[in-house]
């Protein structure tokens, strides 16, 4: 059973004075031996297993349990998918746990002075989940079992009674109607003078809807594992940065022997 990250509560409690949650997510892609960097702006979907309560939606996602695990939703025919090492066309039942390095980045206004604030820089992995974590295939199998050590119970235990098929749905109907039909468009970034492709591009779904087939199969759920915490307080001049204890961020920035252990990370002040 996963423990909790010491940064978390912090981290959590500052994204929810955001009137809209959002955070700038960057990629690098790889093409004929060309590192090419992307940044998006992304809305934060709340930590794994802890789906944000919505009276709109009809499907509610699990209780008891918590993550560490930084969520998202996006399109797999988009190339965000493709960057994170999808790829198109595969049986979503089938589809392979991609994964990627990332970074997340958080800014935090200050209400009297919006140019002062605080910034939170979440370095790790990103896995794009299958949809259907029930399959037999290996590779779903191992994600899913990753995920079960990810997840802690609030009652004690582990996660393997967790319904990730609820969760899936829950987080396609925690998006608005106009968001949900989205995920039937044509497909993203293909000239308007090609058409339509017979799908039904401005066509919300409806909360009464969420079995809706064609945007089920194009939309995914994601998640970030932190590996790497950094919280910039300008108001304060004060920066701290969390590692994975033995990790190759530990390592590599020279820190086995500062700061504070607090379970499986390590916190440590620095300069700003």
């Amino acid at each position: 059973m996963a423990s909790i990250a010491p940064w978390k509560q912090a981290l959590n409690a500052h994204i929810q004075t955001l009137a809209c949650p959002t955070f700038s997510f960057a990629t690098a892609s790889q093409a004929g031996g060309i590192s090419t960097p992307h940044v998006r702006t992304l809305v934060f979907r709340g930590f794994y297993a802890e789906l944000p309560a919505n009276k709109y939606n009809p499907v509610s996602g699990n209780t008891g349990f918590k993550s560490d695990l930084i969520a998202f939703t996006t399109d797999k025919r988009m190339e965000k998918f493709r960057d994170l090492g999808g790829v198109e066309g595969v049986a979503s039942s089938s589809l392979p746990t991609v994964t990627n390095n990332v970074e997340a980045c958080f800014w935090i206004p200050a209400g009297e002075n919006p140019m002062i604030g605080k910034q939170w820089r979440i370095r790790g992995r990103c896995f794009v989940l299958p949809r259907d974590l029930e399959a037999e295939e290996n590779g779903v199998k191992e994600t899913k079992n990753w995920l079960i050590r990810k997840l802690s119970k609030e009652s004690g235990g582990d996660g393997s009674d967790f319904d990730f098929a609820r969760e899936y749905k829950a987080h396609f109907g925690n998006l608005s109607p106009v968001l949900r039909g989205s995920f039937r468009n044509p497909f993203p970034g293909a000239p308007k003078e090609l058409g339509s492709g017979g799908l039904t591009p401005k066509s919300p779904i409806g909360d009464d809807q969420l079995d809706e087939g064609v945007a089920l199969s194009h939309f995914r759920l994601a998640v970030i594992e932190p590996t790497r915490v950094e919280y910039l307080d300008l108001e304060t001049s004060r920066k701290t940065i969390w590692v994975q204890v033995g990790s190759d961020a530990e390592k590599n920035e020279k820190l086995e022997n500062f700061g504070k252990v607090d379970g499986s990370w390590r916190e440590v002040e620095v300069w700003p």
